[in-house]
C-alpha cells in the first residue's frame, strides 16, 4: 500500500519499494543495477542510523528488524502508467520505522554524479546529514518482544541487509551458528522457531548468492562480519562488526565515496587489481595544512613572511606544501616553484633566477594587455624606462611588452651587474607584480642543495618594507642538514631582520593516518586493516612515502594479494610482521629496480644522471647515438612501473619522488660514476654537434662532461676545444642570469680544459674567454682573480683593439677601490696609445680659455642638432669612452683637467659624430659651468646638461645611467626644486646597483642624503636611510662615500638632538682616503661643521667654518649660496649677543647674501626665495623697520611652507618670534615660537622644540 501525501511525497513499505521501485531502475535505467545498490545502500544507512538511536532511546527486540518494520518515503515528481518513480523524478527523503515510530529525514540526499566518470578523487559521492524524529516512547504493557543486546542487533541487521541486496530470504538451513543464551528463544522464533539451534562454522557459502548478483565486495563482506557477530567460529574473526556505529560508517563511507568503496567488483573482473592510491590526499596533516594557509592569508592581508619545514625525505613536506596551493590560485596569487637537486650545487643562484623568470609567464597568462601595460609601466619606474636591466636578468619580462616596444628593449643590454644588482633588481620587480591582490608564493624544496647566494636574494626580496607580498616556503631533509648549514643562518638573518618567520618539523603519520592510507589503497572498509596498518606503522614510522613503497613490496612478493573472486585484498599478517625491513625506503626501491632488466636499469642509471627531471629534448639527442638507441622504449616501461613521469604537456621525463631518483642513481657503482656522467657527456656532444643549442642544453651538458676532469685533460685537442667552448657558453648563461659564482666556475674549467698553446692556437676564444673571467671574477668580488685575467689579456692580446675592454674593467676596478690617480693614469696611457696627446697639466689661465672654447662649441647645443648628427664610429667611440672616464677621475685628482677633457669630448663629437658617452662629456662640462660664481655661467651648463639628459633614451644608456644621473644632479640642484633632485639621486643609486656600477650608485646615495638635509627632510626617516647606505657602503668598503655618509650622519643626528660626537669621530678616524679625495672632502665637513653649529646656536663656530667655506676657490657654487644664507642670518645673531661684528660689515655680509641669492632666485624662486625673504626680514629688523621685518617675515614663512622647507619655515617662524620679542610683542613672539616648535616637531628636531619650548617659558615666566 502506497500512502499519499499533499505535498507530493509518498511512504512506501519497503518491500513493496523493492519490489517495485528498484525492479523498474534495473529494467529502464541505463546504469539501472549500480543506481539500484546506490539508492539500497542509502536506505541501508538511514536504517543502521534510527537503529543507532532506537538501542539506546527504545527496547529493541527481533521483528523490529526486519524489511516489514520500513518505510520508505519518496518525493514524487511525476507519476508514469506503472506508478513506479524512477531515479530521474523521485529522492529518498526518509526511512520510517513502524514498530516505534522512529522517523528519519535525509537532508540532501542527491547522489550527484556518481555514474559519470570523476576528475577527481572521492568524487561521486556525498556526505548525507540524517535528522531523527523522537519516538513515541510506548507503554509499560506494550512490549511485544523480549529486549536484545547490540551483537544480536548487529547480527540481525546482517540479515536484513542480506534480504534487501539480495531480494530474497537468508538461507535458514545454513544458519550461522549462535550461542544459547537466555533469549534463545526470541532468535528462535526468528529461525523457525528452533528453540537453540545447532552450532556451525561460517561457510562463505553463505554469500553465494549476493556474489552471483554482482553485489559489490564490500557490502558481502559487511553483512558477513555483521552476521557473523554471534557465530561461534567466524571466518575472519577481527573483521567481526558488532557495533552499529561502526555498520553506520561502513555505508556512510559506500555512500560518500561509491567510485572507490561501492562500485569495486569491476577493477578486479577486469583485471586491475591494483592498489588505488590517491594522488591528492594528505593523511594527517589537517593541522599543518592550517599553519601554513593561516600564514597565507596574513601575507595576502599583510606583510610578506617565511615558513619553514623540515622533515626525513618522503615525510610528505611537497606534498603538504602543494595542498595550500588551491588557496593561493583561488586568491589570485602566483606560485613558483623551485626544487634543488645535487645537479644544483654550485648553482642554486641560476636556478633561482630561471623561476623569477618563469613568474613573468604566469603573469602573462593571467593578466590582461591593459593590466601588463599598467604592470610595464610600474617597472619602468621602478628599474628605468628600457626595461634592458630587468629584462637581462628575466628575458621573459620582454612577453609582458607589446610588441613594439619589445624589439627595442631587446635591443639594450651590456650592463655590468654584480650580486648587489640581482638582489636590487629582484626586490623592485616583486614590488611591482606583488600585492595583496596578487601574492607571490615562492617555494624552494628541498633547501639541503641550495647555499647562502641564492637564500642572500631571498633575505633581501623577504627584508624590504615595502607592499610586496611574498610568501616563502622552504623545505629541507633535517637528516641531511647539517647544523652549519646556510639554511640555518638565513633563518636566523630573517628573524633579525624583522620578518615573521615559522618553523616546522613534519613527522611520521600517526597510526590512524596509516590505516587511513591502506583503507583508502585497498578499497576496503578501516576497520578491517586496522591490525595491518599498525604493522606497517611499526616498520615505516609513518613516513607517507615508505608506506606506500612497503605496500607495493608487499603486492609485489604476494603477501598482499588481490583475490579475484571476492574482489576483496588478502594478507597474512603473521609473514608481514616477519618481515626483516629496514629504516631505509632506498632498500625497497632498490630491491625492486634490480630485479628489472639491464635494458631498463640503463634507462634510469642515464635518467638519474640529470637529477630529479631531464627535458626530453636530451632524451632525443641520447637516442640519435647508438650507445643509447633504446632509451625511449626503455623510458616507457619506466612509466609504466611508475617510476618515471611524464605530465600532460610536460617536455620532461621526472621521477615518482627524489627517493626514486637516489635509489636509480644507486644502480651506477660509486667508483663508476664519473665515467658514466662523462660518457653521456661525450654522446650528447657528438650528437648535438652543427646544432644552435639552448640554454638549458648548453648546461645539461657541461655539467655532465665536467665530472670527469683528469680524463678530459687527456683527450685530443679538439675535444678539449670543444668542451671548453661548451664551458664558455655555459658561463655567458650564468652571466646573463648575473650568476657570477656559477659564472666564474664554468670559465675557470674552461681555461683549464683548453690546449697549452691557446693564445696561439684558439686566440678569439681565449681572448673572449679572458675577458668574461674578468668580469664574471669582478662581479662576483673576486679581484685578484680579475686582475689577473686582465694582466693576461693586455700581455697576449695583439692589437689596441683587442685591449680595450680589459683596459676599461682595469679602470673602473682602480675608481672602485679609490685609487683615483692609477685610474686616471691608465685612462691617459691608453688615450696615449690611441692617437690621443693628453697634458700633464694646465695652467688656471689656460683652464679659462679653455672653458671658453668649449662653451663657444656647446652653448647652442640643442636636441635637434644632435639627433641630426651621425653616429660616431667604434674608434672614435673608444677615445670619447676614455676621455669620459678620465673626466670622473679628475673631478677628485685633478679637477684643473675636466676642461679641457670636456674640450675634447666635445670637439671629437663635432668632428666625427655622437655616441652615448658624447653625453656624458656635456653633462661633465655642464657641471664645470654650474660650479662657477656667475649666474649667466651657471644659466648655460644648465641648459647643455638638460639638452644633454634629454637625449639619453636615444642611447642604451642603462651602462651609463647612474654616473650621468650623479653628474646631473650638480646640475639639476642649481634650476629644479631640491626634493625633485634628491628623488633624482635615489633614482640613480638604485640605477648604480642594478648595472653593477657600486662607485654611481655610492655618490648618488651621497647626494641625495646631502640635499634631502637642505631640504628639510624628515630627520629620523633620514637618519634610517643614511644608516641604510652605510650599511651597504661598508660592505663594499667604499671609504670615500662612507666618510661623507658619516659627516652627513653626523649632522642629522646633531639635528634630531642625539649626541654620537664620539662615535662619529671613532668611525671616521678608521677611513683611509687617497689623499687626492680629501680636499673635496674637506669642503664638505667644513660646511656641514658650520651647519650643525648655526643650528645648536654656536655662532662663533659658526663663523669660522663659513668664512673657510667662501674663501675656498674649489667651493662649489651650491655651497657658496647655502653658505651665504647661513652665514648672513648667523653675523645678524653674533650682532645681537653683543659679538664685535661692525654694522657697517654687517650690512655687507647682508647685502652680498642677498645679491648672490637673488641671483640664484632668478635660476629657482622653489629653492630661494624664502631665503631673500627671511634676510630681507632680519635686515629690516636689524635697521628696526618693524612693519616691513614682519611683512618680510610672513613672506618668508608662507614661501617656505609653499616650497615645503619645513625646517625654514620653522626657521622663519623663529626669527620672528625673536623680532616680536625684542619689539616687546610677547604675544606673538608667543604664537611664532609655537609654529617654530611645530614646524621643527614635523622635522624631527627635539633639540629645536626643546629649545622653542624654553623660550616660551622664559617669556610667559617673565
Amino acid at each position: 500500500m502506497i500512502n499519499h501525501h499533499p505535498d507530493g511525497e509518498e511512504a512506501v513499505p519497503l518491500r513493496a519499494w523493492m519490489d517495485g521501485d528498484l525492479k523498474k531502475q534495473l529494467q529502464e535505467q541505463p546504469n539501472g543495477l549500480q543506481l539500484s545498490l546506490l539508492r539500497k545502500t542509502t536506505v541501508a544507512y538511514a536504517v543502521s542510523e534510527l537503529l543507532r538511536r532506537a538501542i539506546t532511546s527504545v527496547p529493541m527486540s527481533v521483528g523490529k528488524i526486519s524489511l516489514d518494520n520500513f518505510v520508505v518515503r519518496t518525493r514524487k515528481h511525476r507519476v508514469d502508467s506503472d506508478f513506479f518513480l524512477t531515479s530521474s523524478t523521485a529522492d529518498i527523503l526518509g526511512v520510517e520505522m513502524i514498530s516505534e515510530k522512529l522517523s528519519l529525514t535525509i537532508i540532501d540526499s542527491s547522489q550527484m554524479n556518481y555514474l559519470s566518470d570523476e576528475s577527481e578523487e572521492g568524487g561521486g559521492g556525498k556526505y548525507l546529514e540524517v535528522c531523527i524524529a523522537p519516538p513515541q516512547l510506548p507503554e509499560s504493557n506494550s512490549l511485544a518482544f523480549e529486549q536484545i543486546d547490540e551483537r544480536s542487533t548487529c547480527h540481525l541487521f546482517g540479515i536484513f541487509l542480506y534480504e534487501l541486496y539480495s531480494n530474497s530470504p537468508f538461507p535458514k538451513e545454513i544458519l550461522i551458528g549462535t550461542e544459547p543464551t537466555r533469549k534463545s528463544s526470541v532468535l528462535g522464533d526468528e529461525y523457525g522457531g528452533a528453540k537453540e539451534p545447532p552450532t556451525k562454522k561460517a561457510t562463505s557459502l553463505t554469500y553465494s548468492v549476493l556474489h552471483d548478483l554482482n553485489t559489490p565486495p564490500n557490502i558481502i563482506m559487511l553483512v558477513q562480519n555483521l552476521v557473523e557477530s554471534k557465530c561461534d567460529h567466524p571466518l575472519n574473526p577481527k573483521n567481526v562488526c558488532s557495533s552499529m556505529k561502526e555498520a553506520s560508517d561502513d555505508l556512510h563511507l559506500l555512500l560518500h565515496e561509491p567510485s572507490r568503496f561501492l562500485f569495486t567488483r569491476n577493477q578486479f573482473e577486469c583485471g586491475n587489481s591494483q592498489l588505488q592510491f590517491r594522488q591528492n590526499r594528505l593523511y594527517g596533516r589537517e593541522k599543518e595544512v592550517s599553519l601554513i594557509s593561516d600564514a597565507f592569508n596574513r601575507v595576502s592581508a599583510g606583510e610578506s613572511e617565511a615558513f619553514f619545514i623540515g622533515g626525513y625525505s618522503g615525510s610528505g613536506k611537497t606534498r603538504l606544501v602543494n595542498e595550500v596551493m588551491t588557496l593561493v590560485e583561488i586568491r589570485g596569487g602566483y606560485v613558483l616553484n623551485l626544487k634543488f637537486n645535487h645537479i644544483s650545487e654550485g648553482r642554486p643562484l641560476l636556478e633561482l633566477i630561471s623561476a623569477f623568470n618563469g613568474l613573468c609567464s604566469l603573469i602573462r597568462t593571467k593578466k590582461s594587455p591593459q593590466e601588463l601595460q599598467t604592470i610595464v609601466n610600474q617597472l619602468s619606474e621602478s628599474v628605468g624606462a628600457d626595461l634592458s636591466m630587468l629584462g637581462r636578468l628575466l628575458p621573459n619580462v620582454y612577453s609582458l611588452l607589446p610588441k613594439g616596444q619589445m624589439k627595442k628593449a631587446r635591443e639594450q643590454g651590456g650592463n655590468r651587474m654584480n650580486f648587489q644588482s640581482v638582489c636590487f633588481i629582484l626586490r623592485q620587480f616583486m614590488k611591482v607584480v606583488s600585492s595583496r591582490s596578487h601574492p607571490v608564493v615562492l617555494f624552494l624544496d628541498d633547501l639541503q642543495w641550495s647555499d647562502s647566494t641564492a637564500l642572500d636574494v631571498i633575505h633581501h626580496i623577504l627584508s624590504d618594507q615595502s607592499d610586496a607580498r611574498c610568501f616563502f616556503v622552504g623545505s629541507y631533509r633535517s637528516n641531511e642538514a647539517s647544523p652549519d648549514h646556510a639554511i640555518f643562518e638565513f633563518i636566523q638573518d630573517l628573524e633579525a631582520s624583522g620578518v615573521p618567520t615559522q618553523k616546522l618539523m613534519l613527522d611520521g603519520m600517526k597510526s590512524e593516518d596509516v590505516n587511513a592510507l591502506i583503507s583508502d589503497s585497498l578499497c576496503t572498509f578501516p576497520r578491517t586493516t586496522q591490525s595491518l596498518s599498525t604493522i606497517i606503522h611499526e616498520k615505516t614510522e609513518g613516513n607517507p612515502f615508505f608506506c606506500l613503497e612497503f605496500l607495493r613490496s608487499l603486492v609485489d612478493r604476494s603477501l598482499l594479494r588481490p583475490s579475484l573472486r571476492r574482489g576483496t585484498w588478502d594478507w597474512d599478517e603473521d609473514k608481514i610482521g616477519l618481515e626483516n625491513t629496514t629504516d631505509n625506503v632506498l632498500y625497497l626501491l632498490s630491491s625492486k629496480m634490480n630485479g628489472l632488466t639491464s635494458e631498463v636499469q640503463l634507462v634510469l642509471k642515464v635518467l638519474s644522471s640529470f637529477g630529479i627531471k631531464v627535458n626530453e629534448n636530451i632524451i632525443t639527442y641520447l637516442n640519435s647515438t647508438s650507445q643509447y638507441s633504446g632509451i625511449i622504449f626503455g623510458i616507457e616501461e619506466a612509466r609504466s612501473k611508475g617510476f618515471v613521469s611524464k605530465a600532460g604537456e610536460s617536455s620532461c621525463f621526472s621521477f615518482a619522488h627524489d627517493k626514486v631518483r637516489e635509489a636509480a642513481y644507486s644502480l651506477i657503482p660509486d667508483k663508476e660514476k664519473h665515467e658514466f656522467h662523462s660518457k653521456l657527456g661525450m654522446a650528447l656532444i657528438n650528437a648535438s654537434k652543427g646544432d644552435d643549442l639552448d640554454d638549458a642544453t648548453v648546461l645539461t651538458i657541461v655539467c655532465q662532461i665536467n665530472r670527469n676532469l683528469p680524463s678530459l685533460k687527456q683527450s685530443s685537442t679538439s675535444m678539449r676545444v670543444e668542451v671548453s667552448s661548451l664551458n664558455y657558453k655555459a658561463g655567458l648563461v650564468a652571466m646573463k642570469r648575473s650568476d657570477y659564482e656559477t659564472a666564474s666556475h664554468y670559465l675557470s674549467l674552461a681555461s683549464q680544459i683548453l690546449p697549452d698553446d691557446h693564445w696561439g692556437s684558439n686566440y678569439e676564444l681565449s681572448l673572449q674567454l679572458y675577458i668574461a673571467i674578468a668580469k664574471a671574477s669582478y662581479s662576483f668580488g673576486d679581484t685578484d682573480k680579475s686582475r689577473a685575467a686582465l694582466d693576461m689579456i693586455l700581455k697576449e692580446a695583439t692589437c689596441m683593439e683587442d685591449k680595450l675592454d680589459a683596459y676599461s674593467l682595469v679602470v673602473f676596478i682602480h675608481h672602485s677601490q679609490e685609487r683615483g690617480e692609477e685610474a686616471y693614469t691608465t685612462c691617459q696611457d691608453v688615450l696615449t696609445q690611441l692617437g690621443e696627446v693628453v697634458p700633464e697639466c694646465l695652467t688656471p689661465e689656460e683652464s679659462m680659455k679653455i672653458v671658453q672654447k668649449t662653451t663657444s662649441l656647446l652653448e647652442d647645443l640643442s636636441g635637434e642638432a644632435l639627433r641630426a648628427m651621425n653616429d660616431m664610429d667604434m674608434s672614435k667611440q673608444a677615445v670619447v669612452q676614455f676621455y669620459s672616464f678620465m673626466a670622473q677621475m679628475s673631478w677628485f685628482s685633478r679637477p684643473e683637467m675636466v676642461p679641457y677633457i670636456s674640450l675634447r669630448i666635445a670637439e671629437i663629437t663635432m668632428e666625427n659624430g655622437l655616441c652615448k658617452y658624447s653625453l656624458v662629456g656635456f653633462v661633465q662640462f655642464a657641471f664645470v659651468l654650474c660650479n662657477a660664481r656667475a649666474l649667466s655661467t651657471v644659466q648655460v651648463g644648465c641648459r647643455i646638461g638638460e639638452v644633454a639628459m634629454s637625449m639619453l633614451d636615444y642611447f642604451d644608456y642603462s651602462e651609463i645611467k647612474s654616473s650621468v644621473t650623479s653628474m646631473y644632479s650638480y646640475v639639476h640642484q642649481h634650476c629644479y626644486p631640491i626634493q625633485k633632485v634628491a628623488d633624482s639621486s635615489l633614482k640613480g643609486f638604485e640605477f648604480g646597483i642594478a648595472s653593477g656600477d657600486t662607485v654611481s650608485a655610492f655618490f648618488n646615495a651621497v647626494q641625495q642624503i646631502r640635499l634631502s638635509i637642505f631640504a628639510g627632510s624628515t630627520l629620523p626617516d633620514l637618519l634610517r636611510e643614511t644608516d641604510k647606505y652605510l650599511s651597504i657602503v661598508g660592505h663594499h668598503r667604499n671609504t670615500v662615500s662612507r666618510a661623507y655618509l658619516l659627516t652627513y650622519r653626523q649632522t642629522i643626528s646633531t639635528l634630531i638632538g642625539i649626541n654620537t660626537v664620539s662615535a662619529f669621530d671613532e668611525e671616521e678616524s678608521k677611513d683611509a682616503t687617497e689623499p687626492v679625495y680629501e680636499h673635496r672632502r674637506a669642503i664638505a665637513s667644513n660646511f656641514h661643521q658650520a651647519f650643525q653649529s648655526f643650528w645648536l646656536g654656536y655662532n662663533e663656530r659658526c663663523h669660522h667654518y663659513l668664512e673657510r667655506i667662501l674663501e675656498m676657490n674649489h667651493a662649489g657654487g651650491h655651497h657658496l649660496r647655502f653658505g651665504s644664507f647661513y652665514f648672513a642670518l648667523n653675523a645678524f645673531s653674533l650682532s645681537r649677543k653683543g659679538q664685535l661684528i661692525k654694522a657697517a660689515k654687517l650690512k655687507k655680509v647682508a647685502k652680498d647674501a642677498l645679491t648672490i641669492l637673488r641671483e640664484a632666485e632668478e635660476l629657482s624662486a622653489w629653492n630661494y626665495r624664502n631665503k631673500v625673504l627671511l634676510l630681507q626680514g632680519e635686515l629690516h629688523s636689524h635697521e628696526g623697520k618693524i612693519d616691513e621685518a614682519e611683512a618680510a617675515y610672513g613672506a618668508a614663512i608662507t614661501s617656505a611652507r609653499a616650497s615645503l622647507f619645513i625646517h625654514e619655515e620653522g626657521l622663519a617662524c623663529e626669527c620672528a618670534a625673536f623680532h616680536c620679542k625684542r619689539n616687546g610683542k610677547f604675544d606673538h613672539a608667543v604664537n611664532f615660537f609655537h609654529q617654530a616648535k611645530l614646524c621643527y616637531n614635523e622635522w624631527g628636531s627635539s633639540m629645536k622644540v626643546d629649545f622653542c619650548i624654553k623660550q616660551m617659558n622664559q617669556i610667559r615666566n617673565s
